[in-house]
């Protein structure tokens, strides 16, 4: 099998960390809602949104599983869900920016702190089956492994740099 080339490997590394990034500005976004929104209005949003769809009975089963969710969602207080996206999204923001910026602490520290949510999303998909964590915590497993990828060719740069500069 022929080599990826590394132009297309920092491509996909650039795409999945903007990606990412997307979805940590939606968590802060989400995370300022629960902040100083009530589930009421909310659910008043929901409804407008979606209409008669929320309070029929679903016979469909992804959306049945979908207001299951919403109901166990809104079971937590409402500071506790901002707190926990206001946190994510902020800590996972930081890391991208320094990834997106080159700089060499951002690499080993979101490659640990991306590993870390991808065993706590782990546990929570043993307790709480869902798609959507399904789909993040893969794309977290793609994005560390891009992100070790990355990390270990810029350190191949530097030496190479470094081996250059010294004097024969």
């Amino acid at each position: 099998m022929k080599p990826i080339p590394e132009k297309e490997y920092h491509l996909l590394f650039r795409t999945t960390v903007i990606f990412k990034g997307l979805i940590a500005m939606g968590e802060i976004i989400l995370g300022f809602l629960f902040a100083f929104v009530s589930y009421g209005a909310l659910r008043h949003a929901a409804l407008a949104l979606f209409g008669d769809e929320l309070t029929e009975i679903p016979l469909d089963l992804v959306w049945r599983y979908a207001l299951r969710g919403i109901h166990s969602f809104t079971a937590t207080p409402q500071s506790v869900w901002a707190f926990i996206f206001l946190s994510h999204g902020f800590v996972k923001l930081a890391f991208i920016w320094g990834l997106l910026r080159e700089r060499m602490w951002a690499y080993p520290s979101s490659v640990a702190v991306f590993a870390l949510f991808i065993m706590y999303q782990s546990y929570q998909l043993i307790y709480i089956p869902s798609f959507a964590l399904w789909l993040i915590t893969i794309l977290d497993i793609v994005v560390v492994f891009l992100v070790f990828h990355e990390y270990r060719y810029h350190l191949r740069l530097r030496r190479a740099h470094l081996k250059n500069e010294q004097p024969s």
